[in-house]
């Protein structure tokens, strides 16, 4: 009995102890139900900032994370700044060129691709200069100006040049997306899914690399029109890279309102297991 008296005790002690280290006393302190004072005090940025180059920066950072373009404030006939043109086959590199189209989806300009490759496999690409992205968000409107029966539009992604990178693409005519990649000049089928698009002759199309599950094989979420696009696992997502619009085999397209957000809250925070 003693003892079960002695060890209740011992306990009761050990928790006001701990409360009293935790929680100290409030003695002397203001009221709770007095208003908070504020001296008034403005503060500097040089007191937030000591160094003027953390907040120039904070800002790159922040431009690099996040990017979009609507073509309207570029000049007809040329190329957006910052963007280059090429082809996975030598012989072609397209020919894409800013144009007027007052039915866009933000007009008035649009970045069109006027140029039909015959083979099945040819890509035109059309990269941005953002830096290496690896977990992209990517979004794009699409209009079919005309296209045979293996045209293809989409977004390109993880991209180290014209010739090397992934792609995700819509069949308008079977309704379709396919997800490729190009090593070399040279393209693999990875997966295809059937979508569901609205009516209408704007499409917008919608890339994810994602990693929720925080380990080293980020996969993709594809969507066209707001509808999700059930596609194979593809694990093969590997590296950073740049991004972009593409046109496939016959296909003339205009795309409008490219956008970029780089998902840092899917970052890993350590190396994938050895095992």
């Amino acid at each position: 009995m003693n003892d079960f008296v002695n060890s209740r005790f011992a306990l009761l002690f050990t928790c006001f102890f701990w409360a009293w280290v935790i929680f100290p006393s409030t003695a002397g302190a203001e009221s709770s139900s007095s208003p908070p004072q504020f001296t008034g005090e403005t503060i500097e940025s040089s007191d937030v900032f000591p160094d003027p180059e953390v907040h120039w920066r904070a800002h790159a950072q922040a431009e690099d994370l996040f990017k979009t373009w609507n073509f309207d404030q570029e000049p007809i006939g040329g190329l957006p700044t910052g963007f280059s043109a090429g082809s996975n086959q030598k012989e072609s590199t397209g020919k894409w060129s800013i144009e007027a189209d007052p039915q866009a989806p933000s007009t008035p300009h649009v970045m069109t691709q006027t140029h039909s490759c015959p083979q099945e496999d040819c890509f035109q690409v059309l990269l941005s200069d953002t830096g290496n992205l690896k977990l992209p968000d990517i979004v794009v409107s699409i209009h079919e100006v005309s296209s045979g029966e293996g045209g293809e539009a989409g977004i390109v992604l993880a991209a180290q040049d014209h010739q090397n990178f992934y792609a995700v693409t819509v069949n308008l005519n079977t309704n379709e997306l396919s997800t490729y990649r190009v090593q070399d000049g040279k393209s693999i089928l990875l997966g295809k899914g059937s979508a569901q698009p609205k009516p209408g002759a704007w499409h917008v199309l919608r890339v994810q690399v994602v990693n929720s599950g925080h380990v080293d094989f980020p996969r993709l979420e594809l969507y066209l029109d707001g509808w999700e696009v059930p596609m194979p696992e593809v694990y093969a997502i590997q590296g950073a890279g740049r991004i972009g619009v593409i046109t496939k085999s016959e296909m003339i397209a205009k795309f409008d309102g490219l956008r970029v957000i780089e998902m840092v809250a899917n970052r890993t925070f350590s190396k994938p297991a050895a095992y």
